[in-house]
This record gives structure tokens, sequence and C-alpha cells, in this order.
């Protein structure tokens, strides 16, 4: 897979790195346990979902990989749009 690095996060005590890949063509995002890689699709335009609920997504995945996928999709949904709002009710000031 194709992978450039932007930023690495200590999750559950390891070090992983978070990144642009590919990541298959019905996926905006992927978990990578074995190589602790966060994947985020590339090519925004591509992505069915936000950036910012693609990352909530798949860290949500590496902190808790117990947790149903339903559980994690409703999790980074509601936190995107409080982000995104947050974000913009910052920038009215």
């Amino acid at each position: 897979m194709n992978f450039k690095k932007v930023c690495s996060a200590t999750i559950n005590g390891k070090r992983w790195t978070v990144g642009f890949g590919i990541v298959g063509k019905n996926n905006d995002g992927l978990c990578n346990y074995d190589q602790r890689r966060i994947f985020i699709r590339a090519n925004h335009n591509g992505r069915t979902r936000s950036l910012e609920e693609c990352v909530i997504h798949e860290v949500a995945h590496a902190v808790f990989p117990q947790i149903e996928e339903d559980a994690i999709l409703h999790l980074a949904d509601v936190a995107a749009r409080i982000l995104v709002k947050m974000k913009n009710a910052e920038t009215q000031k």
C-alpha cells in the first residue's frame, strides 16, 4: 500500500503512524493493527465522509478494537459534527 506519513500518535501505549494512502475502493480509511498505521483515503473527492470523521473513525478503531462498527460509525459522526460546528463558531468571533 502507498502511504504518505503525516504524523505519529501514541495509542494505547504504542506508536502509530497516521497518513494518506490507498485503502481500497469502498473505504475512506483503514486501521492496520499489525503495522500500527492509520490510512486515510488520499483523494478527498473519493471520500464519502469528511476528513474529521475519517480520522476519528480510524483512531477509535485503534483505541477500542473491541467496539462494534456501528458504535464507531456513530461516535465518528457525532464527534465530527461537533468539531465542524465548533470550528465554524470559533471563526465567527
